[in-house]
């Protein structure tokens, strides 16, 4: 059974451990009823008392007169005086068996009486009960069991002391005797709990050969498998395997001229006890090691799951990606809001605190599982430092320095088509169209710029270095998760100027004089002074 603690509950009882003890009214009640060298008259009320009380209290009372023994005649005359009739119960099951926990527990009250409720006990709850009287009876008030079993009683309670590993070995092995002796078993059966105790090496070899022989008194058959193993067994010493051996002959002649043989080959008993406590040793030192492994390795999957989990988070804040292809749908159908959507939303999910603490709960834990040396570029890194990488960037004044040169390329491209086909005056109007058409143009190619680089930071962003955080973190290189997470922040916000420069190329009109441009200015003087004589003569 090993360690036995105290059930918390019983069966059919759902009085709890704290209060299955009496007070102490209660329990000199129960001494005084119990004494015989007490005048009647106070026994009397004392019984009178209880059955007040009643419940626990009564069936307690109730209990103690009903207990055979050289009282009883006298408790029943008390009973009848007291007007109880303790075969005539006002309690419940579950207060009777709390009213055998007080007489297992009243200190004062005679052995006998306590020992008797403790079999009561055992009957009536089995392995609590045994757990409880193990609690409520002292542990050094065990030697009476073996007397009980001789005496035709306690059986019960007698295989449950014998399971039990807490006791002496010595006690256990006497206890098993007397069941060997005495117990009621058949002849063919022999309980598991008094074989482990005859296979018990800690036992002394002489009360394991005494069960074993017991057994064998009782049903021969019965005692070849424990007597052989004795035989078999060099922990036990020569004499005592002998004794088992003559045993043998009558029931196994064939079993004991076999083990009769192998005596010689058994090593000394005081070798094979050197040994096996060589051996005990070993298994101690082994489950100790075992369990600082097994202890070390919890804290190491517990860490490795901390880990994980930060990670997985971070990992999933990816949901980003959905963000970024509709941002991409957005810009081609030119929907403002929804545009303004997806880059808060990939906004707020980069610039999050949070992933800052979880990157500095990610370096405590990779330090505590990995050690210090974990990762040699985190201290060789610039932490505070951006990575140095190019990513996609675009001020006001590229975006103007673009369209100028889109304008310029529109006017050469006309001036090529002027210069291949000639001139005429009723190509005068061509002029004004181009202007017009150069504005159409530059504003088409401001706006596709526009796109084409909100498209580029987003991905930049969601795809290559929101990923590059996230494996940095969590390979444990934490300078360089850092330096990651400033270069995913400066996107983010290069995120948001990307987002304004596409709705002002939309909604704004960008136009050139193009006298301000820098293709051929000798050819536009010289056409326009030209179309202006034009104009005059006309």
């Amino acid at each position: 059974m090993g360690d036995l603690e105290r059930p918390e509950l019983l069966p059919n009882c759902e009085v709890p451990a704290r209060r299955r003890q009496p007070d102490d009214a209660t329990v000199q009640w129960l001494i005084k009823i119990a004494d015989e060298t007490l005048d009647e008259a106070v026994r009397v009320d004392s019984l009178t008392a209880c059955a007040a009380r009643g419940g626990a209290a009564l069936a307690a009372a109730s209990f103690i007169v009903r207990t055979e023994g050289p009282q009883a005649e006298a408790l029943q005359r008390v009973a009848a005086l007291a007007g109880v009739d303790p075969l005539r119960p006002s309690y419940s099951a579950g207060e009777f068996t709390v009213g055998l926990c007080y007489v297992v527990g009243a200190k004062g009250l005679p052995h006998g009486l306590r020992h008797r409720a403790t079999d009561a006990l055992v009957h009536r709850a089995l392995d609590a009960g045994y757990a409880e009287a193990r609690h409520l009876l002292p542990r050094s008030d065990w030697q009476w069991l073996a007397d009980a079993v001789r005496d035709g009683w306690a059986r019960l309670t007698a295989l449950s002391f014998m399971d039990d590993t807490t006791p002496p070995i010595a006690l256990r092995m006497r206890v098993a005797r007397a069941f060997a002796e005495h117990g009621e078993q058949s002849a063919g059966h022999v309980p598991d709990c008094l074989t482990r105790l005859v296979k018990n090496q800690d036992a002394a070899s002489s009360d394991r050969l005494a069960v074993a022989m017991a057994v064998a008194q009782r049903g021969p058959e019965a005692g070849v498998e424990l007597l052989s193993l004795l035989a078999a067994d060099p922990l036990v010493q020569r004499k005592h395997r002998m004794q088992a051996i003559e045993l043998l002959d009558t029931a196994e002649p064939g079993k004991a001229l076999e083990l009769r043989a192998r005596q010689t080959r058994l090593p000394s008993s005081r070798s094979a006890r050197e040994q096996y406590r060589l051996a005990e040793d070993q298994a101690k030192q082994q489950a100790r090691e075992q369990g600082h492994r097994q202890s070390a390795k919890a804290v190491t999957r517990r860490l490795d799951t901390e880990i994980e989990a930060i990670v997985e988070g971070l990992r999933e804040r990816g949901s980003a990606e959905d963000l970024a292809d509709e941002l991409d749908d957005h810009i081609a159908e030119h929907d403002w809001a929804g545009v303004s959507s997806d880059v808060a939303g990939i906004c707020d999910l980069v610039l999050d605190k949070q992933v800052e603490v979880s990157l500095q709960i990610l370096k405590v834990l990779h330090r505590v599982r990995y050690g210090e040396a974990a990762s040699s570029t985190s201290r060789d890194a610039a932490p505070n430092q951006p990575v140095k990488e190019d990513f996609p960037r675009l001020t006001r004044e590229d975006l103007v320095a673009y369209a100028r040169r889109e304008a310029e390329l529109s006017w050469c491209r006309w001036k090529t088509v002027v210069e291949k086909h000639g001139w005429a005056n009723d190509r005068l109007r061509e002029v004004d169209d181009q202007a017009e058409q150069a504005a159409r143009e530059v504003a088409e190619s401001v706006e596709e710029k526009t796109g084409d680089h909100l498209r580029e930071v987003c991905n930049h962003l969601v795809f290559e270095s929101w990923p590059a955080l996230v494996d940095a973190a969590e390979e444990g290189d934490h300078a360089a998760a850092k330096s990651l997470l400033a270069t995913t922040r400066a996107l983010a916000h290069e995120l948001v100027s990307a987002d304004k420069l596409w709705r002002a190329s939309i909604a704004e009109e960008v136009t050139f004089d193009p006298l301000t441009l820098s293709w051929p200015h000798d050819f536009w003087v010289t056409l326009d002074e030209w179309r202006r004589a034009e104009r005059r003569s006309a």
